[in-house]
């Protein structure tokens, strides 16, 4: 029988078909529902995992962790991302098999006594039963929307902390590559403000000769094996948007009690040689202005390694310890032209104005002398959920309750794994009070043989 869509109303169904076959259309209609169900089920499972219903990923920026100045933003990216174990290394981006992992974290499937897994894996059915401890490359992805008011600005994508080798591809073709420990990759001609891309990153977990081969050739570096516990992107992702010009980046601040001095440094990138600049620090606290100090004006010719440093005298109101670790500043350094333009100002450095020395026996500290009670913090060891400003703080302050007020790093090496990015346990350890220090890298981490090992 004839069935026309446009010139047979439901009632005109009513009346041409029996029951028998208006039954028989109904369970083939229903038939055809439930064959289509499956078929889109098992398309959307063979291309991306989907997370149970209790977790959601964002990926919208305009609700994501942000800092902001006049010249410069960046729009932290952490959150969960598509992620995948690489069966081998290439540069061709999946496009299915995907799971969802978290950024920032160490890839699961490797536990001791100190390292723990902390964060789920949200797996794909083709690779669920996959020993993810065994695995030396793994794919992440997310989509990211530049905003629009970057227009004229460099964007770049910045890994705080790496282990240890990254591929970045934006819809699919390679932008550029990012080392141990941490780096950043130019996207500004791939990238356009108030467009809507898709960034995928390959991460190779490779021993620290197998990084320091892949400056010279990355696919010698790609066979080199080597043993890394805490693989993958291991510290915060930002997107960034600053200056295309001259610009500020790393910038240090010390500070001298003995002296009553603040010395600022910070690398400069992008000035003319033969130009003339200043660099003008201002000193805040609880939102209101107690200081500002500029520098001499300077060429860009005279940058010693990419920096410029310079020291004032300050003595400040309120000095960090121990027991008053709330006496914290906010500092904020601009680049302007010896004319007064302004070029760049840079995102806000958070500090304590204080100085530790050792003078024979002694240690001292803001011209005390002070006995240290020390013991290691592992939190940096054992996985992400330690990491955490919140567990970092909690440790410590646990920690400084029965007398302790001085830890030191668990890691006895500063090779690729040895660690995750140290950011959050910093804050937590001005917030307390706590003294930090750090393992050095280990001897046996350089290349004794090699011709400039001196």
């Amino acid at each position: 029988m004839h069935y026309d869509p446009i010139h047979n109303s439901p009632k005109d169904l009513r009346s041409k078909f029996t029951m028998k076959e208006t039954r028989a259309i109904f369970f083939l209609s229903w038939m055809n529902f439930l064959v289509a169900a499956i078929l889109i089920s098992l398309c959307a499972s063979h291309s991306e995992a989907q997370p149970p219903s209790r977790v959601k990923v964002v990926w919208d920026l305009e609700r994501a962790y942000r800092e902001k100045t006049s010249t410069r933003e960046r729009v932290c990216l952490n959150g969960l991302w598509r992620w995948q174990p690489s069966t081998g290394v290439t540069d061709v981006v999946p496009i299915e098999k995907w799971g969802y992992f978290k950024v920032p974290g160490c890839w699961p499937g490797i536990t001791d006594y100190m390292q723990k897994d902390s964060q789920t894996v949200h797996t794909h059915p083709s690779w669920k039963s996959e020993h993810l401890g065994s695995i030396t490359a793994a794919w992440y992805q997310r989509e990211i929307t530049v905003p629009q008011e970057w227009t004229g600005r460099r964007i770049h994508l910045y890994t705080e902390y790496l282990n240890s080798y990254a591929a970045v591809f934006v819809e699919g073709k390679k932008a550029g590559e990012i080392r141990f420990p941490g780096g950043e990759v130019d996207l500004t001609s791939v990238c356009r403000p108030g467009g809507k891309h898709v960034l995928s990153i390959l991460v190779l977990a490779m021993p620290l000769k197998g990084v320091m081969l892949s400056y010279n050739d990355t696919a010698s570096a790609r066979e080199v094996r080597g043993a890394v516990a805490r693989r993958g992107l291991c510290g915060d992702v930002y997107l960034v948007g600053e200056p295309l010009g001259a610009r500020i980046s790393d910038i240090k601040i010390d500070t001298s009690v003995r002296k009553w001095e603040i010395t600022i440094g910070a690398t400069l990138q992008s000035l003319d040689g033969g130009g003339h600049y200043i660099l003008r620090a201002q000193i805040i606290d609880n939102g209101r202005s107690i200081g500002e100090f500029t520098s001499k004006s300077f060429r860009g010719g005279d940058l010693k390694n990419g920096r410029m440093v310079f020291t004032d005298k300050w003595t400040p109101e309120k000095l960090w310890d121990l027991h008053t670790p709330q006496n914290m500043y906010n500092l904020q350094l601009s680049l302007l032209e010896a004319g007064g333009k302004l070029l760049d100002t840079g995102h806000v450095v958070r500090f304590g104005f204080r100085e530790f020395w050792i003078d024979g026996r002694d240690f001292f500290l803001n011209g005390t002398r002070i006995f240290l009670s020390s013991v290691p913090l592992d939190n940096a060891q054992v996985g992400a959920a330690a990491t955490t400003f919140g567990a970092a703080k909690e440790s410590m302050e646990r920690l400084k309750s029965f007398g302790i007020n001085f830890v030191y790093t668990h890691n006895y090496g500063c090779e690729p794994g040895s660690h995750l990015g140290f950011a959050e346990i910093l804050r937590a350890a001005d917030d307390v009070g706590m003294l930090v220090s750090f393992s050095q890298p280990h001897f046996g981490q350089y290349e004794w043989r090699a011709s400039d090992a001196d």
